[in-house]
């Protein structure tokens, strides 16, 4: 790690932006994100998400943003104290600086130690070697920081400025990069299991998952499972980009170069108030056109379920005639049915126990619902299904 990789990192992050970040810095872009990208590399961890052009901090991201803040001043103050070129501004210069924490930290050795000899036998290397890197130090600072003499070595007036600088770096450096080992560790050991998001506490996938969770550290108590939600597009990427191990996807459509096995089927209903229900029961057609539809976005399996119920029972010009509102969410658009007169598809699981003043039609059989578990043709995926199988068929949860 060297100081124009946080300077860098912490200008990305500060301003919410690769592009302000290297024109403050009058560095390529290239350069800016390929900092935050080691940075967040060396500590194991993201620090940013993307919308649209702008970065944004994660959590993370913003509980290290004050120690990378005060060690961008610090680097900044130490750029101030080395050979800058004429009408440089600071911050372009301190940018270009090649100088690693590691070597400041080797330096601060050798003035703890008041020699090379004695500094190079603590780290563990050659004198010639410690030598070399403090002299490009020197060079990547343009100043002599250490006068060398037979008895040892005593900083410079400009090595002691530096001394306090890299002491404090170190310090905050050590504070940002705790635990990066054990995260690296822990990383490269991780199964990723990305989900469609339960329907509900009662939701057959949420009982899946928790078995799953409970069950996975009995058998596979090094690798830990990670489980994660999102939606059916989100997750066909994530399998393609190796974000996830292996998925429970809710649509039946899976890609070339996919396996997948059918985990649980569910029957679909149309659900409403039973005063809506109750006269256009036995007019499918009528009840969708004359009534709002609360509806997950095209990116779950459940709305494709009712693109294509539509695309069966409706003309093109009947289909542009339907009112409804996209919503990822199942809890706000149970309120919607329940409250505000829509009406919506859900799992018949959904809607057992349902009062009197709701009714639902069910769907032919032709409409299911399929939870399916799929991951890509490689040895690692395969050894991930094969085992979540045997898990889920020992609790009775994997379908036949």
């Amino acid at each position: 790690m060297d100081i124009a990789t946080l300077l860098m990192a912490h200008y990305a992050l500060s301003l919410g932006s690769l592009r302000g970040a290297a024109r403050a810095l009058g560095r390529p872009v290239a350069s800016v994100s390929a900092a935050l990208a080691r940075l967040q590399s060396h500590i194991a961890t993201p620090l940013t998400t993307t919308t649209g052009n702008r970065i944004l901090p994660t959590l993370e991201g913003r509980r290290l943003a004050p120690d990378l803040r005060h060690a961008a001043d610090l680097i900044l103050d130490l750029a101030t104290l080395s050979k800058m070129p004429d009408e440089a501004p600071v911050e372009q210069h301190a940018a270009r600086m090649s100088v690693s924490l590691l070597a400041l930290s080797r330096l601060l050795v050798v003035a703890r130690t008041g020699s090379i000899r004695s500094a190079a036998m603590e780290i563990g290397i050659g004198q010639p070697q410690l030598t070399r890197q403090l002299k490009s130090l020197e060079q990547d600072i343009g100043a002599a920081l250490l006068d060398r003499t037979a008895s040892g070595a005593v900083p410079t007036e400009a090595g002691k400025g530096i001394l306090i600088l890299a002491e404090e770096l170190e310090t905050i450096w050590l504070r940002i990069s705790d635990h990066a080992g054990e995260r690296f560790r822990r990383t490269s050991r991780m199964i990723n299991l990305g989900s469609v998001a339960p329907l509900g506490r009662e939701s057959r996938i949420a009982k899946i998952l928790a078995f799953l969770a409970a069950g996975w550290p009995l058998r596979q108590p090094h690798n830990p499972l990670y489980i994660s939600s999102t939606n059916a597009e989100e997750l066909l990427s994530g399998l393609n980009s190796r974000q996830y191990d292996i998925v429970f996807l809710d649509t039946v459509d899976v890609p070339a170069g996919i396996d997948h096995r059918v985990v649980s089927r569910s029957g679909l209903s149309v659900v409403g108030s039973a005063k809506a229900i109750e006269a256009q029961r036995h007019d499918l057609k009528r009840l969708l056109i004359n009534t709002p539809l609360a509806l997950p976005s095209l990116k779950s399996g459940l709305r494709q379920k009712f693109v294509s119920l539509s695309e069966d029972i409706l003309r093109p010009e009947e289909r542009s005639r339907l009112s409804f509102v996209e919503i990822d969410s199942i809890p706000v658009i149970a309120n919607l049915v329940i409250e505000h007169g829509y009406i919506a598809l859900l799992p018949q699981w959904a809607i057992s126990g349902l009062d009197d003043k709701m009714e639902a039609i069910p769907l032919p059989q032709t409409y299911d619902m399929q939870l399916s578990l799929a991951w890509k043709k490689n040895a690692r995926s395969e050894n991930v299904a094969s085992l979540v199988q045997r898990i889920l068929a020992d609790g009775g949860l994997m379908e036949a």
